[in-house]
């Protein structure tokens, strides 16, 4: 068996138990046990998936937008356990860099003007590179509001961050294994993605209006 033949078995493994695994910390009590004990294994299969990917990626011939739907998974992935960690920290220039680093790489898909395929258009790496850029601008700008953003926004920062993770390995496994339903196969689970996110946000801020804030 040659290298990229592991390379994608590892992946296609990791990255079904990954999505099973990751009903359990995104549906549960968000800081409960279970959260947590399901949340630290989905961490190890998501960051398989994401190893091999990128392994993919530079090795292999691979349409632009899967480039785009491995930086915004990985920046997402990567970002989401550094909210976690900073914990009682403010933003620091590691977050800027990897900020920098996703701007760079979302600049270098736009301005690579990399061939696509059907399933896999230039127009599919395009939107994902924005939406990665809007989320790395909204964390350069954290250190200007870092006291609110770390008693009121880290933790939601975590939880938005891994579910968008857990949807952009949901849509680049659809898109790839149901090829022939493509673009919904792809559109159907960003769009549930966004959805569930959006529910988080107002759930969040509706349980934390009846929390002063300190002044």
């Amino acid at each position: 068996m040659q290298a990229n033949d592991v390379n994608i078995a590892v992946h296609i493994g990791m990255g079904a138990g990954g999505l099973i695994c990751g009903l359990w910390p995104l549906l549960s009590r968000k800081g409960g046990v279970v959260h947590r004990r399901s949340g630290r294994v989905f961490v190890v299969m998501a960051g398989m998936v994401l190893g091999t990917a990128i392994l993919a990626d530079i090795f292999l011939y691979v349409p632009i937008a899967l480039i785009a739907v491995t930086l915004s998974a990985s920046y997402q992935y990567i970002s989401s356990l550094r909210s976690l960690a900073l914990r009682n920290r403010y933003p620091s220039t590691v977050d800027a860099i990897l900020a920098i680093v996703a701007l760079i790489g979302c600049a270098w898909i736009v301005l690579s003007k990399g061939t696509g395929t059907a399933s896999w258009t230039p127009a599919i790496a395009y939107s994902t590179a924005a939406y990665v850029a809007c989320m790395a601008l909204y964390d350069l700008s954290r250190p200007f509001w870092a006291a609110y953003w770390l008693r009121r926004v880290r933790p939601l920062d975590h939880g938005l961050k891994m579910t968008g993770c857990y949807f952009a390995m949901l849509s680049s496994g659809a898109g790839n294994l149901l090829k022939h339903a493509q673009p919904w196969s792809q559109v159907i689970p960003s769009s549930l993605g966004i959805m569930v996110m959006v529910v988080f946000l107002s759930s969040y801020f509706g349980r934390r209006m009846d929390i002063p804030v300190e002044v």
